[in-house]
């Protein structure tokens, strides 16, 4: 199925990747990590901090715009699909390893989660760091959809 957007053919699978694109780029605005104790609360961003994964993150996210737009500007990207569904899936692996080593294994995080959530507070992910996860699953989805097509 395509579309017709400002006089391009677009498909809806390259849509639905260029989506999980703006999706991750915006994601890694958000924030990925808050903490919040009474009327006090404190965000950590994909770009804040020691977090390289949400620059990593960023750059995945423009490079699966770029793809996508290419496509549409009728440049011949050879497995284009492919390439978009591995764009998404190194979001996914970046999100991961975020979580898993700036995350649960940071010292300071898991204390000052214990006292935020001991005076009544809580910490926790963020809405950023949902929406990369979004982003990338979107990507896969479409970048598979069009290796399919063209399979």
């Amino acid at each position: 199925m395509n579309l017709t957007i400002a006089g391009k053919t677009v498909s809806v699978a390259a849509l639905l990747a260029a989506i999980g694109g703006v999706v991750a780029v915006i994601g890694v605005l958000l924030p990925w990590i808050t903490e919040s104790v009474g009327p006090v609360s404190a965000n950590v961003g994909g770009l804040d901090g020691g977090l390289m994964g949400g620059k990593v993150a960023l750059i995945l996210g423009i490079a699966l715009i770029v793809v996508v737009v290419a496509g549409v500007m009728d440049v011949k990207i050879p497995q284009s699909g492919a390439i978009l569904a591995v764009l998404g899936a190194l979001i996914l692996v970046v999100v991961v390893l975020v979580y898993f080593t700036s995350i649960l294994s940071d010292h300071s995080f898991s204390d000052v989660s214990s006292m935020a959530t001991a005076a009544g507070g809580s910490a926790g992910i963020g809405i950023g760091i949902l929406l990369e996860v979004v982003g990338g699953i979107l990507a896969i989805i479409g970048g598979g959809m069009i290796y399919m097509k063209k399979a």
